[in-house]
C-alpha cells in the first residue's frame, strides 16, 4: 500500500504541505460556482445598511437614495447599495480574493494543495482493516477529483467580478423593467376604470328598458355580465399592479408591505431613436457584453488545447448572438415608434372629434350620451398612446442595455 501512495504522490505537483481540513474541498467548489447561483433575483429582507461606505457617495445623493421615493434615474444606485444579492456577490467576491487569490493558477494551485491534503491523511491510515481500506479508496478518489479540477479550472477572480457585474446590471434592468411595467399597469387600470363605468350605465338603461318593455331580462343580465367582467378585469389589474410594487420595493431595499412613492418616468426622447445604429453599436455591444467577456477570459485561462477550441466556438456563437439581439432590439425600437406614431394620430382624430360632439351637444344636435360615448373614445385613444409611448421607451432602454452588455449571448 506504500508503494501505492508514492505512487500517487508522483502525480502531483508538491506544494506547501501544511496541513488544511479537507473539507475545504467542498468550500472551493461551492465558491466557484456561487456566481452563477447568485444572478437570480433577490426577494431576501431587506437589508440594514448600504453597501458603501459613507464617503463613497455625496451627502445629495445618500439624501436622494435613503428617502421613501423611487426615482427612475437612482435605481442603479439603490440596488448597489441596498439589494440583498449584491451585497451577497460583493462580500463573496472579497471572501473568494482572500481565500483563492486572483490569478487561475492560483485556484488550481488551491485544487492541487486539497489534493496532497488528501494524500497526506492517506499515509496515516491502518490500511489492514476493512475501513481502513474503505477511508483510503475514498481519499484516493477524492484526490484524483482534486487532480482533475485543478487541470481544468477556468476561473479567476476576474471572472467572478464579471459574474457578479453582470448579476447586478440585470437587476438594475429588471428594477426598470418592473417600473414601466407599474405606469403601463395604471394606464390599464384607468382605460378598465372607463370600461366598468360605461358597463354600469349600459346595464342602468337595459332596467330602465326592461321596465318600459323595451328590453329582455336577458338583456338585463348580459348587461349585468359585462360589468361583472370589467369589475373582474379591474380587480386582477390591481392584484398585478401590487405585486409588480412588492417585488420592485423588496428589490431595491424596502420591506415588504412599504408604500414609497414612485416617481415619474423620464419623457421619451424621440431623437435618439436616429442615433440608434446597429452595425455601428455591435462593437461596443461586443466590448461590453458580460457573457463574452467571460468566455474570452476562460479561453485564455484554458489549459489543453481542446478546452481553448470549445471556447473559440462558443465566443464565435457569443458574437452571433450578440449581433443578433442587437438587431433584434433595433427593430423592436422600430416598430414601437410606429405604434406610437399611429396611436397618437388616433388619439388627436378622437380629440378633435370630441370638439365637433361638443359643439353638436351645446347645439342640440346631439344627444348626452352618444358625447359620452365619444368622451369615452377620446379618453381611451389618449391612454393608448400613453401605453405606445411606455412600449417605446421600454423598448428603447431594451437596446441601451444590449449595447452596455446585456445582449443576448447564449
Amino acid at each position: 500500500m506504500k508503494k501505492t501512495k508514492k505512487t500517487m504522490r508522483r502525480m502531483y505537483p508538491r506544494l506547501n504541505s501544511a496541513a488544511r481540513p479537507a473539507a475545504r474541498s467542498a468550500a472551493l467548489s461551492a465558491a466557484l460556482t456561487s456566481a452563477a447561483l447568485l444572478i437570480a433575483v433577490s426577494v431576501c429582507s431587506t437589508p440594514a445598511f448600504a453597501s458603501s461606505p459613507e464617503f463613497a457617495r455625496t451627502a445629495e445623493e445618500w439624501a436622494q437614495l435613503r428617502d421613501n421615493r423611487i426615482e427612475y434615474g437612482e435605481l442603479e444606485g439603490l440596488i448597489e447599495e441596498y439589494n440583498a444579492t449584491v451585497q451577497n456577490n460583493q462580500y463573496n467576491y472579497r471572501k473568494f480574493r482572500e481565500e483563492y487569490g486572483d490569478t487561475n493558477s492560483q485556484v488550481s494551485n488551491e485544487y492541487y494543495s486539497l489534493a496532497e491534503d488528501f494524500l497526506n491523511e492517506m499515509e496515516d491510515l491502518d490500511t489492514d482493516t476493512a475501513s481502513g481500506m474503505a477511508r483510503e479508496l475514498s481519499l484516493r478518489i477524492q484526490a484524483d477529483n482534486m487532480y482533475r479540477q485543478a487541470t481544468e479550472a477556468l476561473d479567476d477572480s476576474q471572472i467572478y467580478l464579471l459574474t457578479y457585474e453582470k448579476a447586478k446590471m440585470s437587476l438594475v434592468a429588471a428594477a426598470q423593467s418592473e417600473m414601466i411595467r407599474y405606469y403601463t399597469l395604471l394606464n390599464q387600470k384607468k382605460t378598465q376604470e372607463a370600461a366598468r363605468d360605461n358597463a354600469a350605465r349600459a346595464l342602468r338603461q337595459k332596467e330602465l328598458q326592461k321596465s318600459a318593455g323595451l328590453a329582455t331580462e336577458l338583456d338585463r343580465l348580459n348587461a349585468l355580465q359585462a360589468l361583472s367582467t370589467a369589475e373582474d378585469q379591474l380587480s386582477q389589474t390591481d392584484q398585478s399592479i401590487n405585486s409588480v410594487l412588492e417585488s420592485m420595493n423588496v428589490r431595491l431595499g424596502w420591506k415588504y408591505g412599504d408604500r414609497p412613492e414612485i416617481g415619474p418616468l423620464p419623457a421619451v426622447d424621440l431623437a435618439r431613436i436616429d442615433l440608434m445604429n446597429p452595425e455601428a453599436d455591435l462593437a461596443q455591444a461586443y466590448e461590453n457584453n458580460y457573457t463574452l467577456r467571460i468566455n474570452l477570459r476562460k479561453k485564455d485561462n484554458a489549459k489543453d488545447a481542446l478546452t481553448r477550441e470549445n471556447l473559440e466556438t462558443t465566443v464565435a456563437n457569443n458574437r452571433k448572438k450578440i449581433a443578433a439581439s442587437l438587431s433584434s432590439a433595433h427593430r423592436s425600437v422600430l416598430t414601437a415608434r410606429l405604434s406610437l406614431q399611429q396611436a397618437q394620430a388616433k388619439a388627436a382624430l378622437e380629440a378633435q372629434n370630441l370638439q365637433i360632439a361638443a359643439a353638436k351637444l351645446s347645439a342640440g344636435a346631439m344627444t348626452q350620451q352618444d358625447y359620452d360615448t365619444q368622451a369615452n373614445a377620446a379618453a381611451t385613444a389618449a391612454l393608448s398612446a400613453e401605453s405606445a409611448s411606455l412600449s417605446l421607451f421600454s423598448a428603447m432602454e431594451t437596446y441601451d442595455w444590449s449595447v452596455k452588455g446585456l445582449a443576448a449571448a447564449e
